[in-house]
């Protein structure tokens, strides 16, 4: 009786440990384009570490998927999903997010080398107190923005008559927090922090601004997990690419396991 034995060559397992490699790497490929596909886009980078807690704290509260990443230097990008981003734009945008960055006096007065005329620095003083201004006036709750204006004219000579200082004020404030004491309030800090200004000298607009309406939470059941609708698109892809990555890593499994049985088979049959 005449057996016909297939002989196992390391050619045929090089082929088999190659189209192991082959399904691993296509798995891999799968699982990282399912994944791009959920990633999400920069909204804003270079942030503080509190202001970008404070815009990441209103994405999430709108239902808006958001995330912060932090970079070597302590600056902080904040990412929304791509479906979102016109949507976060326009809603930190209603809220004056991210905040003026107004500039201090010892940033105004930085040191330059350069000798200012008196003109210049009366100038450079003026604009410094307007910025620190409207960054207070900015401070106050349900403040959105705010924007100081000083009219402080220079007396060229011991003789002229310069008229008395002015300053006016422009808030766009959230309607909730319109109250009777707030303009007063913005007048009283004005007046107090600029030299020989009346009170009566201080004019205040005050534009209401209406707070976007919360969107009801949305939640849905997948696989008996409760989740926000926003995450589900994310879980889904997440539960297809780990199974390509199993499916991958099975097929890979199964052939390196018959590869093996059946040199170890030939081998044996090979020896008797």
């Amino acid at each position: 009786m005449t057996h016909s034995l297939h002989r196992i060559t390391p050619r045929d397992g090089g082929r088999r440990c190659g189209s192991t490699r082959r399904l691993v790497r296509l798995a891999v490929a799968c699982m990282a384009f399912v994944l791009l596909a959920a990633c999400k886009v920069p909204l804003h980078s270079g942030l503080q570490e509190r202001e970008a807690n404070e815009m990441l704290g209103k994405l999430l509260e709108y239902n808006i998927d958001a995330a912060k990443q932090t970079d070597k230097d302590n600056l902080v990008t904040l990412m929304v999903d791509e479906a979102q981003f016109g949507e976060a734009v326009d809603l930190l945008k209603r809220f004056g997010l991210p905040r003026p960055d107004y500039e201090t006096m010892g940033e105004v007065f930085t040191g330059d080398g350069l000798v200012a005329s008196p003109v210049t620095e009366w100038a450079r003083f003026n604009f410094a107190l307007s910025q620190e201004l409207s960054n207070m006036v900015s401070s106050i709750p349900g403040v959105i923005s705010a924007q100081v204006h000083i009219a402080n004219p220079r007396k060229e000579t011991p003789f002229d008559e310069v008229p008395l200082p002015s300053a006016s004020v422009l808030a766009l404030v959230s309607r909730d927090a319109m109250t009777a004491e707030l303009v007063p309030q913005i007048k009283q800090l004005v007046a107090f922090s600029v030299e020989k200004i009346d009170y009566d000298r201080v004019g205040v607009v005050v534009s209401p601004v209406d707070p976007p309406v919360r969107p009801e939470l949305d939640l849905v059941a997948l696989a008996g997990v409760i989740m926000h609708r926003n995450s589900q698109t994310q879980a889904i892809l997440l539960i297809v690419a780990l199974a390509v990555v199993c499916l991958g890593l099975g097929a890979g499994g199964y052939f390196g396991a018959d590869t093996y049985l059946k040199t170890r088979k030939a081998r044996k049959a090979a020896e008797a």
